[in-house]
C-alpha cells in the first residue's frame, strides 16, 4: 500500500484546466463577482470610472472594488495583504483574472472613495428591500465603539495639557536650582554636568512648547479635547469611564432578517442619535410611520420629541438614577404623582393638586445647555402630615415638568406595557456588533478622518448583510438573483439607446426633407 501522491511540480501538461474549474459553483465569490458586476460606477461616482484620452491605463474601479469585498467578507483588511492575495489566493486571481495591483494603488482606492462605499452599502439594502427581506415596522438601534488610529497618548484635554505643563515647569526649576549647586560645589561632588543640565533644560522647553501648540489647537477647535493623529476621533466614555480613544458607530437594524438598514458613524455619544437613525431609516424604507427599540443610553426627552412628531413609536429604556438621599421615601417619588392633563396639575399620593402658573422656566443640563420646565406646587405642604416622607424643603414639594414630559411619559408607558417586544433589543440589535467585533475581529479602524471612517464601515455592514443574505437564499439562488437584475439593468440600458437612436435617426431623416 502506498501513500497518496501529488503531482510532480515540473510536470508539464498537454491540456491544462482553466483557472474556472478550480472554483466550485457554491463559492461565495462568484456572489462578489456578479454582486459588482451589477453596478454603474459613474453612476455611483468612483474615479477613472471613465477612461481618459491620455496618461497610464488604470484598474477598473470594479476590480479593485471586488478585492475589497473579498478581503472584508474573509477576514483581511490590510491593503497590504490584499496585494499578497492578488499573487497567491486564487480565489482572488480569479475574481481579478489574474491582475496585481500594489498595496499604495489598493490604499488610495479605500481612502478616496469613502461616499461611493456608503452607497454601495445603500445599493445592496436597496436590492434586499426589493426581494422583501426587510419587515419595515421594527427596528433596534445600537452602536459600539471601534478604536481609532490614534493612541490615548496622543488625546489631549485641559486638564491632561495642564498637568504636563505643572510637571514641565516643575522639573526645569529642579535643574535650574542644580545648575546652582554645580556652582557652589566642589567638582567631583557634582551628580551632572552643566552641559547635561542644559540639554535637558533644552529637551523641556520643546515639550513645552509642544504641549502649548496643542493647547492652542484645542482652544480655536471649540471643543473639550483634540487627537494629533487622527483629528476626528475622541475619547469614548462607556459606564461613565473614559474607555477608547475611537468612534461611536450607530446601526439600525431590521427585526425581520437581522439585516442592517442604515448606519452612522460620528465621535459623539447617543443621547444625541436616536431621532436621526429613526429617520434615516425611515427615509430608506419609504414608509410613514415605524417602531425603533433602543437602550437607555438614548434616552432623551427632546429626541423621544422628536421621534413622536415623526411618528417614530419609541422603546427607549428608561434610566434609573441613584439616589441616596431618604427623601423622597418610597412611594412618594415623582412617577408617583399623577398628571392630569385637561387641568394641568399633578396629584400627590394624599389626592392633594399642585398647580402650576403655566409659565416655562429654563434650567441648566448637564452638557451646558438648558430645558425648559414648569414647576407645580401647592401650599397644603406646610401643613401636610406626611411631609417628611416626601420632601425637607421649607416651602413644601415642587415637581417639575418638561415641555417634551408628554412624550417621555408615552415612551415609559409602552415600555411597562409592552415588556415583550422592548426584550427584542438585544436579540435585534447586539448581534451584528458581536459578529463584527468578536467573531471578525473587527475592534478598530484602519484609515483616518470620520469621513474615511464612515466609508470602511460601509465595507464591514455590506459583507455582515452579505453573509446573511447568503445564509437566506443559499449561493446559486442569490447568484440567479443578482443574474436577473443584471440582464433587467441591460435591457433597461439597450432599450435607452434604441430609444435615442430613434430620436436621432427621425430627426436625421427630418433635416434631409428639408
Amino acid at each position: 500500500m502506498n501513500y497518496i501522491q501529488g503531482i510532480e511540480r515540473n510536470q508539464a501538461f498537454l491540456f491544462p484546466g482553466t483557472i474556472d474549474e478550480l472554483i466550485s459553483e457554491d463559492d461565495p465569490v462568484r456572489v462578489i463577482d456578479v454582486f459588482v458586476n451589477t453596478f454603474d460606477m459613474q453612476e455611483l461616482g468612483f474615479t477613472k470610472s471613465r477612461l481618459a484620452n491620455t496618461g497610464r491605463s488604470p484598474y477598473h474601479p470594479k476590480d479593485i472594488l471586488k478585492l475589497y469585498i473579498y478581503g472584508y467578507f474573509n477576514k483581511i483588511r490590510s491593503s497590504r495583504n490584499l496585494a499578497r492575495e492578488c499573487k497567491r489566493n486564487i480565489e482572488v486571481i480569479w475574481l481579478l483574472k489574474s491582475i496585481k495591483p500594489k498595496y499604495k494603488t489598493i490604499a488610495d482606492f479605500r481612502k478616496d472613495h469613502p461616499e461611493q462605499l456608503r452607497k454601495v452599502f445603500r445599493q445592496f439594502v436597496s436590492l434586499c428591500q426589493s426581494w422583501g427581506l426587510y419587515g419595515k415596522e421594527l427596528i433596534a438601534i445600537d452602536s459600539s465603539g471601534f478604536r481609532a488610529v490614534n493612541s490615548k497618548k496622543n488625546n489631549y484635554n485641559q486638564k491632561k495639557i495642564d498637568r504636563h505643563l505643572a510637571y514641565i515647569e516643575e522639573k526645569m526649576e529642579e535643574y535650574l536650582k542644580e545648575l546652582d549647586k554645580n556652582d557652589s560645589e566642589e567638582k567631583d561632588e557634582v551628580k551632572m554636568s552643566k552641559e547635561e543640565i542644559r540639554q535637558r533644560i533644552e529637551t523641556l522647553k520643546k515639550r513645552k512648547a509642544k504641549y502649548t501648540e496643542i493647547e492652542k489647537q484645542l482652544k480655536e477647535s471649540g471643543s473639550e479635547q483634540v487627537s494629533t493623529t487622527d483629528s476626528d476621533s475622541r475619547l469614548l466614555v462607556k459606564n461613565g469611564q473614559p474607555a477608547e480613544v475611537g468612534y461611536n458607530t450607530q446601526v439600525s437594524v431590521d427585526e425581520k432578517n437581522k439585516l442592517i438598514a442604515e448606519y452612522k458613524t460620528t465621535n459623539q455619544n447617543d443621547r444625541k442619535q436616536l431621532h436621526d437613525m429613526a429617520t434615516r431609516t425611515k427615509e430608506v424604507f419609504k414608509v410613514d410611520s415605524l417602531n425603533a427599540l433602543a437602550d437607555k443610553g438614548y434616552h432623551n426627552a427632546e429626541e423621544l420629541h422628536k421621534c413622536q412628531q415623526e411618528d417614530i413609536i419609541t422603546y427607549v429604556g428608561v434610566p434609573q438614577y441613584r439616589n441616596d438621599s431618604p427623601l423622597p421615601a418610597a412611594g412618594y417619588h415623582t412617577e408617583d404623582f399623577s398628571y392630569n392633563r385637561e387641568e394641568d396639575c399633578y396629584i400627590c399620593p394624599q389626592e392633594v393638586k399642585l398647580l402650576t402658573n403655566g409659565k416655562f422656566h429654563k434650567k441648566p443640563c448637564r452638557n451646558g445647555n438648558f430645558t425648559l420646565v414648569k414647576q407645580y406646587h401647592t401650599k397644603a405642604c406646610k401643613s401636610c402630615k406626611v411631609k417628611h416622607f416626601c420632601t425637607n424643603a421649607k416651602n413644601g414639594r415642587v415637581i417639575e415638568r418638561s415641555q417634551y414630559q408628554e412624550a417621555v411619559d408615552a415612551n415609559t408607558r409602552r415600555i411597562k406595557m409592552e415588556k415583550e417586544k422592548y426584550l427584542q433589543r438585544q436579540m435585534i440589535a447586539e448581534h451584528p456588533f458581536g459578529t463584527i467585533k468578536r467573531t471578525w475581529g473587527y475592534n478598530h479602524v484602519l484609515v483616518k478622518r470620520l469621513e474615511r471612517v464612515d466609508g470602511e464601515f460601509g465595507l464591514v455592514f455590506l459583507c455582515y448583510n452579505l453573509k446573511r443574505v447568503i445564509n437566506i437564499f443559499g449561493i446559486n439562488e442569490l447568484i440567479n438573483r443578482l443574474i436577473a437584475c443584471l440582464c433587467l439593468l441591460f435591457q433597461i440600458g439597450i432599450g435607452i439607446m434604441s430609444f435615442l437612436t430613434g430620436r436621432f435617426t427621425s430627426g436625421k431623416s427630418m433635416v434631409n426633407k428639408r
